[in-house]
């Protein structure tokens, strides 16, 4: 079957950073384009989030996947685990996001934001600081734990590297997260909010996202019973044709 989109890697460099994307975008459309940025959780890569790129693209949607840098081991992104945390995620968010309002055939007031685990943690937290450029956002499993399991985590040990979950962070990650309220934080983005959690989910409490969805003042939560971290086939094209029923209307 032909596909309906084609696919171009398109890097963005910003300071001394180098990361490393690609676009999916339909054809035969002339310009004002639905986009959406993907971001990825803890340790995974764009390639994960591809699946969903190709059926936005099939449904006239731009979308673009990316590595965060240093964001996992298998990064095609400059720099190193070590030199990530949530504040380096959240500026590559904005320089991506930066590029995509720039492109001819996107319309920069429909540029919207979908992240799974960290990815959707720095999602929110992007969009709840420049809400004026996102026009939606889409959320799987976001990890808003981030801050109370590093409290845990890390408070009171004066390690200069963490080992966590096949990665090396550094104290940087430590140093650089929220310490600010993020449920109330968040609370400043007022636009369409898409929330989806599995409720066996025992890396990121299906909780957090309970209480997440009343922080946000227009925002739905669908729960995928015995769904855990990582979607099964079936619930994740159930979760995909949710997103394209909410941006495409089918």
């Amino acid at each position: 079957m032909e596909k309906n989109f084609e696919i171009k890697e398109m890097p963005v460099e910003y300071s001394d950073n180098s990361i490393y994307g690609k676009a999916y975008i339909p054809l035969n459309k002339t310009g004002g384009l639905s986009a959406v940025i993907l971001c990825h959780g803890y340790n995974s890569s764009y390639r994960h989030m591809t699946d969903l790129a190709e059926v936005l693209a099939e449904n006239g949607v731009f979308a673009y996947c990316f590595d965060f840098c240093g964001g996992a081991v298998v990064s095609m992104s400059s720099g190193k685990p070590a030199d990530m945390s949530i504040r380096t995620e959240i500026c590559d968010l904005n320089a991506v996001a930066e590029m995509i309002r720039g492109l001819e055939c996107v319309a920069p007031n429909r540029v919207y934001l979908y992240g799974e685990s960290q990815g959707g943690f720095v999602s929110a937290l992007t969009a709840a600081e420049r809400p004026e450029n996102f026009a939606g956002l889409f959320l799987l499993y976001p990890a808003f734990c981030i801050p109370d399991d590093w409290e845990k985590f890390a408070a009171g040990n004066n390690s200069d590297s963490f080992e966590l979950m096949g990665m090396t962070l550094s104290r940087k990650f430590y140093d650089e997260l929220p310490e600010y309220d993020v449920f109330s934080y968040v609370s400043r983005y007022d636009k369409s909010v898409v929330i989806a959690h599995g409720t066996a989910d025992t890396v990121v409490s299906v909780e957090y996202s309970r209480r997440l969805v009343k922080s946000f003042p227009d925002a739905e939560l669908t729960e995928f019973e015995n769904e855990g971290h990582g979607f099964s086939a079936t619930a994740r094209k159930k979760w995909r044709e949710q997103i394209c029923r909410k941006l495409c209307g089918r």
